[in-house]
């Protein structure tokens, strides 16, 4: 997980109320973001059923990833230029 300086708020709620601060989350193949059980809980967002299948096959426990992984993931989303 990391988290950001970034809060959330409901991009579909009439009043776009705040949710929470913004953290990111990955399995180091998943990539999501805390307000995702907020859509699906609140508005019934679907999910992508690969996601639930592999998280399932994961005991719905991601996997520990190592500073190496992360540093990839991180360099995926955000090459070094804007870091």
């Amino acid at each position: 997980m990391t988290t950001t300086g970034s809060a959330v708020d409901d991009v579909l709620s009439p009043t776009n109320e705040l949710l929470c601060a913004l953290h990111l989350f990955t399995d180091g193949e998943w990539f999501w973001h805390t307000d995702l059980a907020h859509y699906v809980e609140r508005y019934h967002v679907p999910r992508d059923d690969d996601l639930l299948d592999d998280a399932r096959l994961q005991g719905w426990s991601p996997p520990e990833l190592s500073e190496g992984e992360l540093i990839a993931i991180q360099g995926a989303f955000f090459p070094e230029d804007e870091v």
